[in-house]
Formats: structure tokens, sequence, C-alpha cells
């Protein structure tokens, strides 16, 4: 039976969610998106119906996030109670009744990327676990994890630096470029305490984008079919921020 981390959406009946929720996992730039944009077709072409779904598209909350980032002024709080409404509107209107119609539901980042963010910003960690009681656990949690070194060329040569993803509210440095390096360092330490707590699946994001996916196929592929997962390996811990 299906269960949550505490509590349990009003009127909602676990027993009826059949289908399966699959996490992707890791920080920015590491090649979420990519993946599941691989992933999506080919579950499709194995006759899956697929729900993909992601941070900041719900209804709801979604274009209010996305307009609030742009003032670079949100508190911490704030910022948080505003992903957790994003996040609760997404589950309630899209992966809950796409579970419950049997499809295979592809969530870009889900409330670990959210609670590494909100504590890596200081907020108390028994808070902002309370705050996602009422998330489904996922059938499976695939973490892309990569060194920042790493990461680093990825985002360069993509996007570029983001406020956000760059940490510039935390003032670790006036320099993008080092705040940056500063924030996803100490923010991949904290993605692999929760690797290590909730059992993620890790999975290295350093090869190329087929390696990877070939992996996650793999990975998947096992969870469809009922298969016993592989052992993980123990993640290797970033250096704290200084």
């Amino acid at each position: 039976m299906r269960e949550t981390y505490g509590s349990v959406l009003p009127g909602l009946n676990l027993v009826d969610l059949t289908g399966k929720l699959i996490v992707i996992e890791g920080t920015d730039g590491v090649g979420r998106s990519t993946q599941i944009g691989l992933l999506k077709p080919w579950l499709e072409q194995q006759g899956r119906a697929v729900l993909e779904t992601g941070m900041t598209r719900s209804s709801l909350a979604g274009k209010g996030i996305k307009q609030a980032k742009e003032g670079h002024t949100l508190g911490r709080i704030t910022l948080s109670l505003f992903y957790a409404t994003d996040f609760a509107d997404r589950l309630e209107n899209e992966i809950v009744p796409a579970l419950r119609a049997g499809f295979v539901v592809l969530t870009d980042r889900y409330i670990y990327s959210l609670i590494a963010r909100a504590m890596v910003r200081g907020l108390d960690a028994t808070w902002i676990r309370y705050a996602y009681s009422f998330a489904l656990k996922p059938d499976a949690v695939f973490y892309l994890r990569i060194g920042v070194d790493e990461l680093i060329p990825r985002v360069v040569f993509s996007r570029g630096f983001d406020y956000w993803e760059s940490g510039m509210d935390l003032h670790p440095s006036e320099d993008m470029y080092e705040s940056f390096r500063k924030y996803q360092t100490v923010l991949l330490a904290q993605f692999d305490k929760l690797a290590e707590e909730y059992g993620f699946e890790v999975v290295d994001a350093s090869p190329d984008v087929r390696t990877v996916f070939d992996r996650l196929r793999a990975g998947v592929g096992r969870v469809l079919s009922g298969e016993p997962r592989e052992p993980l390996f123990a993640p290797r811990m970033a250096a704290p921020l200084t």
C-alpha cells in the first residue's frame, strides 16, 4: 500500500493510487530535464501512460513563484511556503489523479530539493519536514549526483549562472561564480545526507547523456517490473561551506 511521510490529504484513498511515482532528483544543471525528456518517450513506446511534472508548474502558484523570484526579495520562509503551495497543488491535481489512473509519474525533483534548499538557508529541519509530511512516498528516487567542479562547466556553457541557483540571497560572495561554487558545494552536501536518509538510488551524472540514460532506464525498468533494487554505493560528501 502506498504511504505518505505522515499526514494524508483530506479525502485521499491511498489504495486507489496504483500507478508508479518516480522521482529524478539532483542539483541545478545536473541534467534532470534532459533525462526525463529521454525517459518519457521510452516509457510511452512500451505502452505506458506517462505524466511529467516538476517544480513551479502548478496553475495555482507556479507563475507567482517565477514572478516573485524576479525581484530577488523573497525571504526564506516565504519562499519555502510558496514552493510548498506549488507542490501541494500539483500533488492534488496532477500527481494523485495520474496515479489513480495507473500512470507512471515522472517528476523533475520532489520535496527533497525543497528540503535541501530550505535547510541550506537555515530553516528548522523538523519544521520543513513537517511542512511536507503529506507528500506521497515515491516508488523510487534516482539521484543524479555530480561534483561541483564537474557541474560548473555544464552551467557556464549552457544557461549561465542564476541568482537563486548561485545562492546570492545568502550573500556567500559578491562574485556570482564564487557564490555558485560555495552554495552548490553546501547544497550537494545536503543532498548526500538526504540520499542516505531517504534511500535514494544514486546515479553518477558525470558521464555522457547516453550513459546516464542507460543507467536510469535500467533502474526505472527494474522498478516497473517489481525487481529488487541494487545496493546503493556510499555517496561522496561535498566539502562544507567556508
